[in-house]
């Protein structure tokens, strides 16, 4: 054999040999010789217990994959999130808007599609609106003019935004309440 081939296999018995002293635990010097590894490997061997090796009765530990969510299983699960109920009461800021009794928003993204939905201001018992319509409802914002005196002593109309509608979130109705509100509406024929 050639003085390369020798130095290659030697390199790649170092290097396995190193790998094995890894998975046994087996400390050396990163400058280690061959024959010095080899005692230190074959020392831990014959320290090592049997026990250690994989027993031919055991049956192997079942591997669990997390589950991938697919594209259609993302889809439902963020149209439900966007769909859950959220109810609200809102009082519109917006001075352009003080006569209004409601308004209809439109919300919509590639998940989900379009949701209309009427909300009524001022509503007392509160409303019940999709979560996506909620979170657009927190995020408007208007803008409103006021007048401010500059240092000539002339007024100058100036805009800044604001929130559109006070918002609060109110409890979601309980199994009571909500009996109590079909046996209404049924009365009423509001529902039919």
């Amino acid at each position: 054999m050639s003085d390369d081939t020798e130095t290659t296999l030697t390199q790649d018995e170092l290097a396995s040999l190193k790998a094995r002293a890894d998975m046994l635990g087996v400390t050396y010097h990163p400058s280690i010789g061959l024959e010095k590894l080899r005692e230190k490997v074959a020392e831990a061997l014959a320290k090592e217990p049997a026990s250690k090796e994989p027993d031919a009765k055991k049956a192997p530990e079942p591997v669990v994959e997390a589950e991938v969510e697919t594209l259609g299983q993302r889809r439902r699960r963020l149209k439900l999130e966007a769909l859950a109920l959220v109810r609200i009461r809102v009082t519109c800021m917006n001075p352009a808007k003080k006569e209004w009794e409601g308004e209809i928003f439109t919300v919509g993204n590639s998940a989900v599609g379009s949701v209309t939905k009427y909300v009524p201001f001022n509503a007392d018992e509160g409303w019940h609106v999709p979560k996506i319509i909620y979170e657009q409802l927190v995020q408007r914002q208007c803008q409103v003019f006021y007048t401010e005196r500059s240092k000539n002593g002339i007024n100058v109309r100036k805009g800044k935004l604001i929130r559109e509608f006070a918002i609060e979130v109110m409890p979601s109705l309980t199994k009571d309440e909500l009996e109590e509100l079909a046996r209404r509406q049924a009365a009423a024929h509001s529902i039919d």
